[in-house]
């Protein structure tokens, strides 16, 4: 008993700080141990994975949700410096999966909140705000205007990133070995991501040093602009915005490998600090919702996948990315993991989650009426 009051009460000591330290530290384990073992994403789902365990064994997982502006600073920048002048003369080409998605996104939120509502004991504002496939904190935001249960919300949403984040990259691996396509590094790698790669070393004027640093001043410059406009996600898509003009008008853009997989450790480790003990104690109540949302998700994601293949020139992969319901930057980093058309992905995904944060209100409530 007294080395656990002991252990207590050095717990009690513990700075924010150092909290923080340790549950990164703790990410990192887990990150490097799971990319060792050449796991799907491994950096990203391997953090997850143990800073979750590291939570509910001592209920000291950290990670402020201020700091997760640091990490969208980062994952935009791995998005932009990919960006060349042929991805912006392509946009128009993604009209027709841009459309797609919307209306699968739409889709999703309808048959999951029916079921939700009607096999999980959800009011129908809660269910359709559990359903909605936008960012945890926004829908909780949303939600609590409208008048729904918050908590059921958030616990939902975060569950559902959660997944998506560990199990969504061996579910894209296990399709594309069942449909023989070779992993896009030998065989579907678009050519911009191609040529990225291979012309960073002929951008460089100055040292890679001296560029990282001016890329990574660019995209917390323009992360910082686009958040003080009141832009959803603005640190993320300005970060995407600013190195993606630096990529495309200079020969300076560059963010070393290192910083992927660091990257995805900091993501991890914010994703998996938001589940705790707390959560647990929820959960029963949730069950049959938060089975819905899981079950149906694969589901859906194949077929959406499968509908975006047909009517884009987007490869395999990249159609089940952009089909998938998590946050942007958790896509794009997986995008970037498993190097497919992350420019793709990443633009994608800022026009989901705008259309969900600005048009699924409104629909969630002419949902209400009619039930």
């Amino acid at each position: 008993m007294k080395w656990r009051a002991r252990r207590h009460r050095l717990w009690e000591r513990e700075t924010e700080m150092l909290q923080i330290m340790v549950t990164l530290l703790v990410a990192a384990a887990g990150g490097l141990i799971a990319k060792r073992l050449r796991i799907p994403a491994g950096a990203m789902t391997g953090a997850v994975v143990a800073v979750v365990i590291f939570g509910l064994l001592t209920g000291r997982s950290f990670f402020p949700v201020e700091y997760k502006t640091y990490v969208q600073f980062f994952s935009g920048a791995l998005v932009g410096v990919k960006i060349t002048s042929k991805d912006i003369s392509d946009m128009r080409r993604m009209v027709l999966p841009g459309l797609v998605q919307i209306f699968s996104m739409l889709l999703l939120n309808t048959v999951f909140g029916l079921l939700m509502h009607f096999l999980g004991g959800l009011d129908v504002l809660t269910a359709f705000f559990c359903s909605a496939p936008a960012g945890m904190s926004d829908m909780a935001l949303i939600a609590a205007d409208y008048g729904a249960n918050t908590m059921d919300v958030s616990i939902v949403q975060m569950l559902r990133i959660v997944c998506i984040v560990t199990f969504m990259p061996t579910f894209y691996r296990l399709i594309m070995k069942k449909k023989n396509i070779l992993p896009l590094a030998q065989g579907e790698r678009p050519a911009a991501a191609v040529s990225t790669k291979k012309t960073v070393g002929k951008r460089m004027h100055a040292t890679e040093l001296g560029c990282f640093f001016i890329t990574v001043a660019v995209a917390v410059t323009g992360g910082l602009l686009f958040r003080q406009m009141g832009v959803k996600a603005g640190a993320l898509i300005g970060a995407i915005v600013a190195t993606a003009c630096l990529s495309i008008f200079t020969k300076l853009a560059y963010m070393p490998p290192v910083v992927k997989t660091a990257t995805q450790i900091g993501a991890g480790a914010y994703v998996g600090a938001q589940m705790n003990a707390s959560t647990l104690g929820i959960l029963p109540k949730l069950l049959i919702p938060v089975a819905i949302m899981l079950v149906g998700m694969f589901v859906f994601v194949y077929f959406a996948g499968v509908v975006m293949r047909k009517v884009s020139h987007l490869d395999w992969l990249t159609c089940l990315l952009i089909s998938t319901p998590g946050g942007i930057q958790e896509m794009s980093l997986m995008a970037q993991e498993f190097e497919c058309d992350s420019t793709k992905v990443a633009l994608l995904h800022v026009v989901r989650i705008m259309v969900v944060i600005f048009l699924f209100p409104s629909f969630i409530s002419v949902m209400e009426r009619l039930l």
